[in-house]
């Protein structure tokens, strides 16, 4: 496994964004990473895109906008916003009409950005699809009272036509990006500027800029949850599109009561805060040191690299129950016989249970395994494990 690779699944995206600015080497290993075999590594490569700071990359980060994983398509609509270039308009359009609200909320702030004027989130399908179908057939007088009456700035008017004539195949320019990340935040039309000025720390989290009504709204939200939203996202909005949001963000996470727990289970969280290990934690090679000579030599070395930190882990801990067992098993070689109908009677019963929660086909792999050596491995766990990975868990436990 290359050196890129792993870090990126360490979700080291800002250190491999420094490697690649300063080789091309690596620089092109991550834009080979754009259509790596897991999505887990596509994400986190487009998300290291943006740590490079040279807008060429647009050329390579558009063709992500097609994956078929969401989050694949909101870091690329993330990275092409960031890099505001005249000729990823095209792809920013198409992305108004994704299925996923973090897909569009980025592609309409990257349009923003090049082409001042409409609240592009909120426009319509119709709208939508004839900038995405390049005006078929109607002369330019028309396509300018069309663009006028989505609000878009005469300016405005003027560049999108200007780019069009050129289908978009704009000349990328650093320049111009460098200047466009130095000026002040947009507000959006209808949205109240209110200078930054510093507030302290107490109560609910509260964003410079942010009128009294929009913030009130964002109030509802988990701190958590507010965590994870850009700041300069949130200047932009209107009471009307921060309420949008507000219900979307709801309805989209579920909340819920924290309990005391002794141990707090892993969460998956949203963007772009990257998850470190705490302090003292063992590395991955490391964790594969702890693995017993005989399970790692039953395993491949591709298999065995591919494995994500988690994975080893649950492997580590998954061994350790298969060792229990067998260390009872020498203190009392007797085993009582158990009929054979409750034995199927308890296979069917677990088959069920695993179908319903994992699938048909990884339900069959897992009645393999002793149920006993299960206990050490999350159902999240299992449920992200594809079937290679399975099948190699599963063959490090057989006995050698």
């Amino acid at each position: 496994m290359s050196e890129t690779r792993r870090l990126l699944l360490e979700f080291e995206t800002e250190e491999v964004g420094i490697r690649a600015q300063k080789s091309k080497k690596v620089r092109s290993a991550l834009v080979s990473a754009f259509s790596d075999a897991s999505d887990v590594v596509r994400e986190r490569a487009l998300l290291a895109s943006m740590d490079i700071g040279n807008p060429t990359v647009v050329i390579d980060l558009a063709k992500a906008m097609n994956d078929e994983e969401e989050s694949v398509r909101i870091a690329c609509a993330q990275a092409l916003a960031f890099y505001h270039q005249p000729r990823t308009v095209p792809d920013l359009l198409r992305g108004l009409n994704d299925t996923n609200t973090w897909v569009r909320s980025h592609c309409a702030a990257g349009l923003s950005k090049l082409l001042r004027g409409p609240i592009w989130a909120r426009l319509s399908e119709e709208d939508i699809e004839l900038l995405v179908s390049n005006y078929p057939d109607l002369p330019e007088d028309r396509i300018r009272r069309h663009l006028a009456g989505i609000n878009l700035s005469s300016e405005g008017i003027d560049r999108f036509l200007n780019w069009r004539s050129q289908d978009f195949n704009v000349e990328i320019d650093v320049t111009d990006f460098i200047r466009e990340l130095e000026e002040t935040p947009i507000v959006l039309a209808g949205a109240e500027a209110v200078a930054a000025t510093p507030i302290e720390e107490e109560g609910p989290r509260k964003t410079p800029g942010i009128s009294a009504e929009v913030e009130e709204i964002l109030s509802e939200v988990p701190e958590e949850l507010r965590a994870t939203l850009p700041e300069e996202d949130l200047r932009r909005l209107t009471p009307e599109t921060a309420r949008e949001l507000v219900d979307s963000l709801m309805v989209s996470f579920e909340v819920k009561e924290e309990k005391p727990e002794p141990k707090k289970k892993a969460i998956k969280v949203r963007k772009v805060k990257k998850v470190r290990r705490k302090k003292g934690a063992p590395s991955r090679q490391e964790l594969i040191e702890r693995i017993p000579v005989e399970v790692r030599e039953s395993i491949s070395e591709d298999v065995l690299q591919g494995l994500t930190y988690d994975e080893l882990e649950a492997l580590i801990a998954s061994t350790m129950e298969a060792a229990a067992p067998e260390a009872r098993a020498e203190e009392k070689p007797e085993v009582e016989a158990v009929a054979v109908e409750e034995e199927v009677s308890a296979d069917e019963k677990r088959l069920k249970e695993y179908t319903g929660k994992y699938g048909e086909e990884k339900a069959q792999l897992l009645l393999t395994i002793p149920e006993g050596m299960l206990v050490g491995i999350p159902e999240e766990q299992i449920e992200e494990m594809d079937l290679e990975t399975l099948k190699a868990l599963l063959q490090a436990l057989e006995p050698t």
